[in-house]
């Protein structure tokens, strides 16, 4: 936590980050719940699942945008400023429940989280210009944990804004738009200590393609550092398709829960059991940095991961109570919060900023360039047979733990 106190950028910008990130949380979880409101509720929870994903399409083109924009700290705070007046249009508009409606607040969801995954490319050089290379794992940690601190309370709060107003749309996207307008007011008035290393004028001239080629061998080295003893392609493919199962299981629940509730909750406090599980196994994780699972290299973290969603589809498959299947859930998020802070402290410590946001976003697109093909799938099979998408889950990881375990 030194960091964060000592360090007046780094607790700037990762104040902003989390009034922000709070909320798009509260509208992500309102959004689902504002689908289920509609007629043909099936067919808008399944179009609110993709849009979540969308963005994720965009990433690489989004991070070489961030790395070659001048201006950034400028750029910053107007990102913000354009997702507060986007939130006031989706208020102006979610009471009226017409699909065509719900399709274009769809749409300025995904312009929002493309302007979000830009502003975190842009806060990248800053972090690193300011922040020493000795003191990123522990930056990263912090933020990693902050991070998965507002999605849990974000979408609490969105649940909580949403019953005390009487499933008031419209105030929860101007308490979402006053978040973005808060979090740009933060850093208009430190925007002076905003600083980072300049472009050098020849990273415009390099083609998207060549970039891309340039990121994977980047990438290639960087898993080379971290376990050299596993095949860099074995890796990626199991974690394509395991980033694929953990994208989709929120999905599947969304549609499970409609008829199956955790306990007793109601909907929405259904779907928070399962983001809080997410949330709380991914903290727990990056907290314990020194217990036993620490120590596993990169394939074998991969490995333990794909046997907890085996368990969690499993367990539903046999429909064993709710609670054994979010308790396996709970324990592939945890050994997921294992290796994030090492991988983005790595890139932050040997990559140029030249190249820092389309390298993390490379990374982050590998990771994640299964999830909407993921969440596609399962969500359009949830429509018909939820017991067979749990079926389907649990052979995928089986099929990624012999894929990865073969040498």
């Amino acid at each position: 936590m030194k960091v964060l106190l000592k360090n007046s950028v780094f607790r700037v910008v990762t104040l902003s980050r989390l009034v922000s990130s709070l909320g798009s949380y509260i509208y992500n979880i309102v959004f689902i719940i504002y689908a289920t409101t509609l007629p043909y509720a099936n067919m808008a929870v399944f179009i609110a699942n993709i849009v979540t994903v969308i963005p994720t399409l965009f990433t690489f083109w989004i991070g070489v945008k961030a790395d070659r924009t001048e201006n950034k700290a400028k750029k910053l705070v107007l990102a913000g400023f354009i997702q507060a007046i986007l939130f006031t249009i989706i208020a102006l508009l979610i009471k009226n429940k017409a699909f065509t409606v719900f399709a274009f607040i769809g749409f300025l969801n995904v312009v929002s989280d493309v302007l979000s995954d830009y502003t975190n490319g842009l806060r990248l050089p800053i972090i690193q210009k300011n922040v020493d290379s000795a003191q990123l794992y522990e930056a990263y940690s912090i933020s990693q944990v902050i991070s998965y601190f507002s999605s849990i309370a974000g979408q609490s709060l969105g649940i909580w804004l949403l019953t005390t107003s009487n499933n008031n749309y419209s105030f929860v996207a101007i308490i979402n738009s006053l978040t973005f307008l808060v979090s740009s007011i933060v850093l208009l008035k430190n925007i002076q200590k905003l600083t980072y290393n300049q472009l050098e004028s020849s990273v415009e001239k390099i083609s998207l393609i060549k970039q891309f080629k340039e990121m994977y061998s980047s990438m290639e080295e960087v898993f080379t550092k971290i376990d050299s003893t596993s095949s860099f392609l074995k890796i990626m493919a199991s974690i394509l398709v395991l980033n694929a199962i953990g994208g989709a299981v929120p999905s599947i629940y969304n549609f499970y829960f409609m008829k199956q509730p955790f306990f007793h909750l109601n909907y929405g406090h259904s779907l928070i059991v399962v983001q809080a599980t997410l949330i709380i196994g991914a903290i727990w994780g990056s907290l314990t940095p020194h217990d036993y699972f620490s120590k596993f290299s990169i394939s074998k973290l991969i490995q333990t991961q794909g046997i907890a969603f085996a368990l969690v589809g499993l367990s539903n498959v046999l429909q064993l109570p709710s609670i054994v299947g979010v308790i396996f859930l709970t324990f592939a998020a945890y050994i997921m919060g294992k290796a994030s802070p090492k991988l983005d402290a790595l890139l932050m410590e040997n990559l140029p900023s030249e190249i820092l946001a389309q390298s993390n976003n490379f990374i982050g697109l590998l990771f994640t360039l299964s999830l909407p093909v993921g969440v596609s799938i399962f969500s359009f099979l949830a429509l018909y047979n939820i017991m067979f998408c749990w079926g389907l889950l649990t052979m995928l990881s089986v099929l990624s733990l012999i894929f990865i375990s073969q040498r």
